[in-house]
Protein backbone atom coordinates (compact mmCIF):
# COMPACT_ATOMS: atom_id res chain seq x y z
CA UNK A 1 0.00 0.00 0.00
CA UNK A 2 2.79 2.83 0.67
CA UNK A 3 4.58 1.40 -2.16
CA UNK A 4 1.44 2.94 -4.38
CA UNK A 5 0.98 5.73 -2.75
CA UNK A 6 4.65 6.52 -2.83
CA UNK A 7 3.85 5.87 -6.93
CA UNK A 8 0.87 7.89 -6.97
CA UNK A 9 2.65 11.15 -5.25
CA UNK A 10 5.76 10.56 -7.77
CA UNK A 11 3.49 10.16 -10.71
CA UNK A 12 1.51 13.38 -9.69
CA UNK A 13 4.46 15.40 -9.22
CA UNK A 14 6.33 14.46 -12.41
CA UNK A 15 2.70 15.64 -14.32
CA UNK A 16 3.05 18.66 -12.13
CA UNK A 17 7.00 19.24 -13.62
CA UNK A 18 5.46 18.50 -17.24
CA UNK A 19 2.92 21.20 -16.96
CA UNK A 20 5.30 23.76 -15.70
CA UNK A 21 8.26 22.62 -18.12
CA UNK A 22 5.40 22.68 -21.42
CA UNK A 23 4.59 26.48 -20.14
CA UNK A 24 8.17 27.67 -19.44
CA UNK A 25 9.89 25.72 -22.05
CA UNK A 26 7.87 25.96 -25.21
CA UNK A 27 10.04 27.67 -27.18
CA UNK A 28 12.85 25.19 -26.77
CA UNK A 29 10.69 22.34 -27.94
CA UNK A 30 10.78 23.04 -31.14
CA UNK A 31 14.22 23.47 -31.35
CA UNK A 32 16.05 20.18 -32.82
CA UNK A 33 18.21 18.51 -30.25
CA UNK A 34 18.87 14.83 -32.06
CA UNK A 35 19.73 14.67 -35.11
CA UNK A 36 18.93 11.21 -35.70
CA UNK A 37 16.94 8.80 -33.11
CA UNK A 38 16.66 5.65 -33.63
CA UNK A 39 14.33 3.87 -31.34
CA UNK A 40 15.18 0.15 -30.73
CA UNK A 41 12.79 -2.48 -29.51
CA UNK A 42 14.21 -6.68 -29.03
CA UNK A 43 13.07 -9.53 -27.05
CA UNK A 44 16.30 -9.64 -24.26
CA UNK A 45 19.48 -12.18 -25.69
CA UNK A 46 18.58 -10.88 -29.47
CA UNK A 47 22.11 -9.32 -29.68
CA UNK A 48 20.38 -5.93 -29.03
CA UNK A 49 23.45 -4.83 -26.84
CA UNK A 50 26.21 -5.91 -30.05
CA UNK A 51 24.18 -4.31 -32.40
CA UNK A 52 23.91 -1.10 -30.61
CA UNK A 53 27.43 -1.18 -30.15
CA UNK A 54 28.26 -1.10 -33.59
CA UNK A 55 25.75 1.25 -34.62
CA UNK A 56 27.77 3.66 -32.22
CA UNK A 57 30.78 2.49 -34.07
CA UNK A 58 29.65 3.63 -37.61
CA UNK A 59 28.62 6.83 -35.94
CA UNK A 60 30.37 9.50 -35.83
CA UNK A 61 30.07 12.77 -33.43
CA UNK A 62 27.64 13.06 -30.25
CA UNK A 63 26.14 9.87 -29.79
CA UNK A 64 24.08 8.61 -26.73
CA UNK A 65 22.28 5.34 -25.90
CA UNK A 66 19.75 4.92 -23.30
CA UNK A 67 19.57 1.25 -22.29
CA UNK A 68 16.71 -0.78 -21.37
CA UNK A 69 14.22 2.17 -20.71
CA UNK A 70 10.53 1.08 -19.42
CA UNK A 71 7.83 1.92 -22.08
CA UNK A 72 5.64 4.77 -21.87
CA UNK A 73 8.13 7.15 -19.01
CA UNK A 74 10.70 9.74 -19.83
CA UNK A 75 13.81 7.67 -20.82
CA UNK A 76 15.95 10.20 -18.67
CA UNK A 77 13.64 10.22 -15.77
CA UNK A 78 13.50 6.73 -15.53
CA UNK A 79 17.47 5.98 -16.03
CA UNK A 80 18.39 8.91 -13.38
CA UNK A 81 16.04 6.99 -10.66
CA UNK A 82 17.96 4.14 -11.00
CA UNK A 83 21.66 6.03 -11.89
CA UNK A 84 21.68 9.25 -10.22
CA UNK A 85 23.84 11.24 -12.46
CA UNK A 86 23.91 14.69 -13.16
CA UNK A 87 23.97 14.37 -16.87
CA UNK A 88 20.87 12.71 -16.73
CA UNK A 89 18.81 14.87 -14.39
CA UNK A 90 19.78 17.85 -16.86
CA UNK A 91 18.23 16.26 -19.62
CA UNK A 92 15.41 15.17 -17.08
CA UNK A 93 15.11 18.47 -17.03
CA UNK A 94 14.91 19.46 -20.13
CA UNK A 95 18.33 20.91 -20.45
CA UNK A 96 19.43 18.99 -23.49
CA UNK A 97 22.72 18.34 -24.89
CA UNK A 98 22.75 18.12 -29.17
CA UNK A 99 22.96 14.94 -30.05
CA UNK A 100 24.15 13.39 -33.42
CA UNK A 101 22.53 10.23 -32.70
CA UNK A 102 20.25 9.03 -30.01
CA UNK A 103 19.85 5.67 -29.58
CA UNK A 104 17.24 3.96 -26.76
CA UNK A 105 16.31 0.41 -26.57
CA UNK A 106 13.23 -1.52 -25.00
CA UNK A 107 13.27 -4.96 -24.03
CA UNK A 108 10.99 -7.55 -23.76
CA UNK A 109 7.86 -4.98 -24.03
CA UNK A 110 4.49 -5.70 -25.67
CA UNK A 111 4.78 -3.65 -28.89
CA UNK A 112 1.52 -1.66 -28.09
CA UNK A 113 3.14 -0.66 -24.98
CA UNK A 114 6.35 0.68 -26.70
CA UNK A 115 4.01 3.39 -29.10
CA UNK A 116 2.21 4.36 -25.99
CA UNK A 117 0.46 7.69 -27.18
CA UNK A 118 0.73 9.66 -23.77
CA UNK A 119 4.86 9.02 -24.73
CA UNK A 120 4.20 10.55 -27.74
CA UNK A 121 2.73 13.64 -26.92
CA UNK A 122 5.46 14.46 -24.84
CA UNK A 123 8.36 13.23 -26.75
CA UNK A 124 10.21 16.48 -27.76
CA UNK A 125 9.34 17.41 -23.90
CA UNK A 126 10.64 13.74 -22.33
CA UNK A 127 13.88 13.65 -25.37
CA UNK A 128 13.95 16.92 -27.43
CA UNK A 129 12.90 17.39 -31.17
CA UNK A 130 14.71 15.17 -34.12
CA UNK A 131 15.25 16.07 -37.14
CA UNK A 132 14.80 12.28 -38.33
CA UNK A 133 13.07 9.49 -36.55
CA UNK A 134 14.09 5.44 -37.03
CA UNK A 135 11.63 2.54 -35.78
CA UNK A 136 14.64 -0.08 -35.47
CA UNK A 137 12.92 -4.06 -34.64
CA UNK A 138 15.73 -6.60 -34.02
CA UNK A 139 15.04 -10.42 -34.10
CA UNK A 140 17.11 -13.34 -33.92
CA UNK A 141 15.65 -16.82 -34.81
CA UNK A 142 13.56 -18.76 -31.78
CA UNK A 143 15.31 -21.45 -31.05
CA UNK A 144 18.62 -19.77 -30.73
CA UNK A 145 17.15 -17.09 -28.64
CA UNK A 146 15.65 -19.59 -26.29
CA UNK A 147 18.13 -21.73 -25.56
CA UNK A 148 20.11 -18.51 -24.66
CA UNK A 149 17.32 -17.25 -22.41
CA UNK A 150 17.22 -20.35 -20.86
CA UNK A 151 20.87 -20.52 -20.26
CA UNK A 152 19.93 -17.00 -18.37
CA UNK A 153 17.20 -18.08 -16.88
CA UNK A 154 15.55 -15.36 -18.33
CA UNK A 155 11.80 -17.31 -18.97
CA UNK A 156 10.22 -14.19 -18.24
CA UNK A 157 9.14 -10.92 -19.92
CA UNK A 158 7.50 -7.98 -18.78
CA UNK A 159 3.97 -8.91 -19.51
CA UNK A 160 3.25 -10.69 -16.36
CA UNK A 161 -0.14 -12.63 -18.77
CA UNK A 162 2.90 -12.99 -21.73
CA UNK A 163 5.69 -15.48 -22.40
CA UNK A 164 8.70 -15.61 -24.62
CA UNK A 165 7.09 -17.81 -27.03
CA UNK A 166 3.81 -15.07 -27.35
CA UNK A 167 6.38 -12.40 -27.41
CA UNK A 168 8.62 -13.42 -30.41
CA UNK A 169 5.57 -14.62 -32.36
CA UNK A 170 4.38 -10.64 -32.13
CA UNK A 171 8.01 -8.94 -33.09
CA UNK A 172 7.85 -11.58 -35.99
CA UNK A 173 4.58 -10.10 -37.33
CA UNK A 174 5.61 -6.96 -36.88
CA UNK A 175 8.94 -7.73 -39.11
CA UNK A 176 7.19 -9.39 -41.85
CA UNK A 177 4.39 -6.13 -41.87
CA UNK A 178 1.41 -8.13 -40.83
CA UNK A 179 1.36 -5.46 -38.06
CA UNK A 180 2.57 -1.68 -37.73
CA UNK A 181 2.94 -0.71 -34.34
CA UNK A 182 6.14 1.07 -35.65
CA UNK A 183 6.01 3.44 -38.06
CA UNK A 184 8.94 6.10 -37.83
CA UNK A 185 10.83 4.71 -40.73
CA UNK A 186 10.65 0.91 -39.33
CA UNK A 187 13.93 -0.70 -40.29
CA UNK A 188 13.77 -4.60 -39.51
CA UNK A 189 17.17 -6.36 -38.67
CA UNK A 190 17.45 -9.92 -39.06
CA UNK A 191 20.39 -10.95 -36.20
CA UNK A 192 21.42 -14.15 -38.02
CA UNK A 193 22.47 -12.50 -40.93
CA UNK A 194 23.87 -9.54 -39.54
CA UNK A 195 26.14 -11.65 -37.53
CA UNK A 196 27.21 -13.66 -40.21
CA UNK A 197 27.08 -11.80 -43.43
CA UNK A 198 29.15 -8.35 -43.86
CA UNK A 199 26.94 -7.85 -47.01
CA UNK A 200 23.61 -7.45 -45.39
CA UNK A 201 25.72 -4.91 -42.52
CA UNK A 202 26.20 -2.58 -45.13
CA UNK A 203 22.67 -2.57 -46.36
CA UNK A 204 21.63 -2.41 -43.21
CA UNK A 205 24.19 0.55 -42.15
CA UNK A 206 23.05 2.42 -45.95
CA UNK A 207 18.87 2.17 -44.68
CA UNK A 208 20.11 4.20 -41.56
CA UNK A 209 22.65 6.88 -43.05
CA UNK A 210 25.63 5.40 -41.35
CA UNK A 211 29.04 5.53 -42.89
CA UNK A 212 30.11 1.51 -43.08
CA UNK A 213 33.17 0.93 -41.65
CA UNK A 214 32.23 -2.42 -39.79
CA UNK A 215 34.23 -1.54 -36.55
CA UNK A 216 32.38 -2.85 -33.54
CA UNK A 217 31.57 -6.25 -35.33
CA UNK A 218 34.01 -8.17 -33.10
CA UNK A 219 33.53 -6.28 -29.77
CA UNK A 220 31.77 -8.19 -27.12
CA UNK A 221 29.61 -5.77 -25.11
CA UNK A 222 29.45 -6.26 -21.29
CA UNK A 223 25.70 -5.63 -21.11
CA UNK A 224 24.10 -8.62 -19.50
CA UNK A 225 27.21 -10.43 -19.12
CA UNK A 226 28.12 -10.37 -22.66
CA UNK A 227 27.25 -13.61 -24.39
CA UNK A 228 25.11 -16.14 -22.49
CA UNK A 229 27.27 -19.13 -23.73
CA UNK A 230 31.05 -17.34 -23.81
CA UNK A 231 30.64 -14.51 -21.87
CA UNK A 232 33.63 -11.81 -22.61
CA UNK A 233 36.11 -14.24 -24.12
CA UNK A 234 35.44 -13.43 -27.58
CA UNK A 235 35.95 -10.15 -27.64
CA UNK A 236 38.01 -8.82 -30.20
CA UNK A 237 36.53 -12.24 -31.88
CA UNK A 238 33.14 -11.91 -31.76
CA UNK A 239 32.25 -13.21 -35.20
CA UNK A 240 34.28 -16.71 -34.53
CA UNK A 241 31.42 -17.33 -31.88
CA UNK A 242 29.31 -20.54 -33.01
CA UNK A 243 25.88 -18.00 -32.25
CA UNK A 244 23.86 -20.15 -34.81
CA UNK A 245 23.94 -23.62 -33.47
CA UNK A 246 23.71 -22.33 -29.33
CA UNK A 247 20.40 -23.99 -29.38
CA UNK A 248 21.83 -27.41 -30.33
CA UNK A 249 22.77 -28.33 -26.65
CA UNK A 250 19.15 -27.31 -25.36
CA UNK A 251 17.35 -29.35 -27.96
CA UNK A 252 16.59 -31.99 -25.44
CA UNK A 253 15.96 -29.52 -22.46
CA UNK A 254 11.97 -29.59 -21.47
CA UNK A 255 12.01 -25.63 -21.16
CA UNK A 256 13.06 -25.18 -24.43
CA UNK A 257 11.01 -28.00 -25.87
CA UNK A 258 7.82 -26.04 -24.33
CA UNK A 259 8.76 -22.76 -25.85
CA UNK A 260 9.51 -24.06 -29.72
CA UNK A 261 7.21 -26.61 -29.81
CA UNK A 262 4.56 -24.23 -31.20
CA UNK A 263 3.54 -24.29 -35.20
CA UNK A 264 2.81 -20.70 -35.22
CA UNK A 265 5.96 -19.90 -34.05
CA UNK A 266 7.45 -22.33 -36.62
CA UNK A 267 5.92 -21.05 -39.49
CA UNK A 268 7.32 -17.71 -38.92
CA UNK A 269 10.98 -18.90 -37.92
CA UNK A 270 10.71 -20.10 -41.55
CA UNK A 271 9.08 -17.23 -43.26
CA UNK A 272 11.90 -15.35 -42.10
CA UNK A 273 15.29 -17.39 -41.10
CA UNK A 274 14.57 -20.53 -43.85
CA UNK A 275 14.57 -24.00 -42.39
CA UNK A 276 16.71 -24.32 -39.63
CA UNK A 277 17.32 -27.51 -38.05
CA UNK A 278 15.55 -27.23 -34.86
Amino acid sequence: MLAILRKFKRDIRYEVHDVFRMITQRHRLNTVVNHKEIRIVGLRRTGNHAIINWIRKQHCGEVWHLNSVRAGENPYRYLYSHYPRESLRNEALGNFVTKDCLLYNYEDHDLDLVVNSKFEKKHDLYIGKSSTRYDLIILRDPFNLMASRIKNNYLNVRNPNGNPTQLWIEYAREFLGETNYLQNNKICCNYNRWFSDIEYRKEFASKLGLEFTDRGINQVKTEGGGSSFDGEKFDGKATQMDVINRYKLFQDNPIYQQLVNNEELREYSRKIFGNLDS
